[in-house]
C-alpha cells in the first residue's frame, strides 16, 4: 500500500477528536436530563429508538471522517506498467560563465536570470535529449546529452562565474564543445541553446569558421540574450568594478547584433531574455519542436497505479447519507 498524497495523511486525527467530541456531548446531554427527570420518568418520556439514533450518529461522524480522509491521501495498491515511445530533438544549452555574466543590469544578476531562464527551458522538454556546455575563455561540458532532466538542473544550479578560471569569452570554443556532443546524438533534429550576454574575444574569422562547422552538422544555434543594451559595470572579487587598463570602468553590454548573426548564420532565431518562460516557450515550441525533425529515443516505462480512494470515499458517503436519514427520523 502506497499513498498518492501522503501529507493528507494528518487529517485521519479528525475521526478521533470527532470521537471524543461525540462522547463528551452524550455525557453532558445525560447530566442535563439526570437534573430535570428521574431515570424512570426518561425512559418512559424517550422512545430507545431516539437514543439508537444518537448513539449511531455519533459512531458515524468519526467514521466518515475517517473515509474522508483516507480518501484524500491517496491510496494505492498496485500498479501496471505502460510504456510510451519517446520522441524528442536533441539540444545542448551552451552558458556563458564569464565575468560579463555577473553584470547587474538585470536582477539580481545575468547568470541568476540565465540559470532561470535554462530552468524554465528544461521544464518544456518533453523526451528530447539535453547537454550542458560551460564557456568563458575555456569551454567544458558539464552533463552530456540526458534525459535524466533532474540531475541536469543540479549541474546548472552548480555553475557559477568561478566555474571555470580561465576569463574571457569564445564563443567560437563554446560552439565547437556543443558540436561534439551533438556528433553523437541520433537523428536530424539538432539544436544548441546560446545563453549569453554576446561579448566574445574572438574575432570574427574565427567565429565565422565556428559557424561554418555548425552549418555543416545540419544544426542551429538559438540563441538567448541575457543583459541589456545600455549596459552595467562587472563587480570583481574584493568589491569595487573591473577596469580597463587606463583606469576606467568598464561597462558590459548586451551585444543583440552579434547574437542575431549568429542565429541566423545556422538558420536559428534570437531572443532577447524576458520575465516569465515566454521567451523559452517560443524558442522551444516554435522554433526546435516546431521546425526541427523528431526522432525515436527510446521507450519510457511509467507505473499506473491501481487507486482505491473510490471504496473508502464511497464508505463515507454511506456513512453520511445512514446519518442524515438518522436524523430525519428522530425528528419525525
Amino acid at each position: 500500500m502506497t499513498w498518492a498524497h501522503a501529507e493528507w495523511l494528518w487529517t485521519l486525527l479528525v475521526a478521533p477528536v470527532l470521537a471524543v467530541l461525540a462522547l463528551w456531548a452524550w455525557r453532558r446531554r445525560a447530566s442535563a436530563l439526570s437534573a430535570v427527570a428521574s431515570p424512570t420518568m426518561l425512559d418512559a418520556l424517550m422512545s430507545p429508538a431516539v437514543g439508537f439514533s444518537r448513539a449511531m450518529q455519533a459512531i458515524l461522524a468519526p467514521v466518515v471522517a475517517l473515509g474522508i480522509a483516507i480518501a484524500l491521501a491517496g491510496p494505492r495498491l498496485g500498479f501496471d506498467w505502460e510504456q510510451t515511445k519517446m520522441e524528442g530533438v536533441s539540444i545542448v544549452a551552451v552558458l556563458d560563465v564569464s565575468r560579463s555574466m555577473d553584470a547587474q543590469d538585470v536582477s539580481p544578476s545575468r547568470l541568476v536570470v540565465a540559470q532561470r531562464e535554462l530552468q524554465d527551458f528544461s521544464a518544456l522538454l518533453r523526451g528530447d535529449g539535453i547537454g550542458l556546455v560551460v564557456f568563458a575563455q575555456g569551454a567544458w561540458t558539464r552533463i552530456p546529452l540526458t534525459t535524466d532532466y533532474a540531475t541536469w538542473r543540479w549541474a546548472l544550479a552548480d555553475t557559477a562565474t568561478d566555474t571555470i578560471r580561465a576569463q574571457g569569452t569564445s564563443l567560437s570554443g563554446a560552439l565547437d564543445a556543443a558540436l561534439k556532443l551533438l556528433e553523437k546524438a541520433d537523428g536530424n533534429g539538432k539544436a544548441i541553446l546560446l545563453v549569453s550576454d554576446g561579448e566574445d574575444h574572438d574575432d570574427d574569422a574565427t567565429l565565422s569558421a565556428a559557424l561554418g562547422r555548425v552549418t555543416a552538422a545540419h544544426a542551429h544555434v538559438y540563441a538567448l540574450g541575457v543583459g541589456t543594451t545600455a549596459g552595467a559595470p562587472i563587480p570583481v572579487e574584493g568589491g569595487g568594478f573591473k577596469k580597463d587598463d587606463a583606469g576606467s570602468v568598464v561597462v558590459s553590454k548586451l551585444d543583440e547584433a552579434r547574437l542575431t548573426r549568429i542565429a541566423q548564420a545556422t538558420g536559428g532565431a534570437y531572443v532577447k531574455s524576458v520575465p516569465g518562460d515566454g521567451d523559452v516557450r517560443g524558442i522551444y515550441e516554435t522554433e526546435i519542436r516546431g521546425k526541427l525533425t523528431a526522432s525515436e529515443r527510446g521507450v519510457r516505462r511509467d507505473k499506473l497505479w491501481h487507486e482505491q480512494y473510490a471504496w473508502p470515499l464511497g464508505f463515507a458517503l454511506v456513512g453520511m447519507v445512514i446519518s442524515a436519514a438518522l436524523g430525519i427520523r428522530r425528528r419525525g
